[in-house]
């Protein structure tokens, strides 16, 4: 009985075998990214490979270059690979803290929001992954059937916990001793506290030199306004002082994350890029 050949691969066969993805993938940064998205109402789908890892080729190879793979991000997704170790990797691996490589995650190109992420998978764990994705999540504008916030709470708990105070009942209190009768004064006239005004209404639709910016504050709430692209950066401060009560506090971009002055100098176009929406996180001053 004759000795089975074996099959040898060349440098050239290997590198056609596990080719990485350069016809389907944006070529760009993460805001640019994030702008198509926008554009064209698609979710942004990250690939973020490790170059020293098996499993980021196998991506390659058994996912990646599949017909059906490509159909499905063609309808549903802008497509961007990345790599851990450049700078944009490097930036993208510490804003969302991904620890496990390679990760596949989808990002929500209105916000900057982690909707979903998962390690290596195989054909058919991604194809059913997608097919849950796709049939209850809803790209319109930004909304969703289900709503996430940047810590994975939704709004429903968000909402319980932030009312957990209120919806408590008081403790029962017991009866205090009398007390002897202390002679009548004039009461003094209480001080109501200054109402809050009324946040000012956001078309749905974007005007010529406007933006919308959503500001993320510390509780978890959001509240988004509409600024001047040329208008300077100490009126988002001012904004938030105003409508949400908020100051002494810093404002900083989503990614990456870039502290933003109380500058008049300084325009909101130039912080928050070109798009017409944009996602700003408001933290306490240390």
């Amino acid at each position: 009985m004759g000795k089975r050949p074996s099959i040898v691969f060349d440098d050239g066969d290997l590198g056609a075998l596990f080719k990485a993805p350069t016809d389907i993938s944006f070529v760009g940064t993460l805001e640019t990214a994030k702008i198509k998205g926008r554009n064209r109402k698609k979710w942004l789908l990250v690939n973020v490979q490790d170059k020293d890892m098996f499993q980021s080729q196998l991506l390659n190879r058994d996912l990646w270059s599949l017909a059906d793979v490509r159909d499905v991000l063609d309808r549903h997704f802008v497509f961007w690979q990345i790599f851990r170790d450049n700078l944009e990797g490097e930036h993208f691996v510490k804003f969302y803290k991904f620890t496990e490589f390679p990760c596949i995650c989808i990002i929500d190109p209105n916000t900057g929001e982690l909707v979903k992420q998962w390690g290596f998978m195989s054909h058919n764990e991604f194809m059913k992954e997608m097919h849950d994705f796709t049939l209850h999540y809803r790209f319109e504008s930004g909304a969703r059937r289900k709503s996430f916030d940047f810590y994975g709470m939704s709004r429903a708990e968000m909402f319980k916990t932030d009312m957990a105070p209120v919806l408590e009942p008081e403790p029962a209190r017991s009866p205090s001793p009398p007390s002897s009768p202390e002679p009548e004064s004039d009461p003094e006239p209480e001080s109501d506290p200054e109402p809050a005004p009324t946040m000012p209404e956001v078309p749905e639709d974007v005007q010529p030199g406007t933006v919308h910016v959503t500001f993320r504050l510390p509780n978890g709430a959001r509240h988004t306004g509409v600024f001047q692209q040329d208008g300077g950066c100490s009126e988002l401060y001012r904004w938030l002082e105003i409508y949400a009560r908020i100051e002494h506090h810093n404002v900083w971009t989503a990614f990456p994350r870039v502290l933003v002055t109380e500058d008049e100098d300084t325009s909101v176009k130039s912080v928050v890029g070109g798009g017409a929406r944009a996602m700003l996180i408001v933290a306490e001053r240390e």
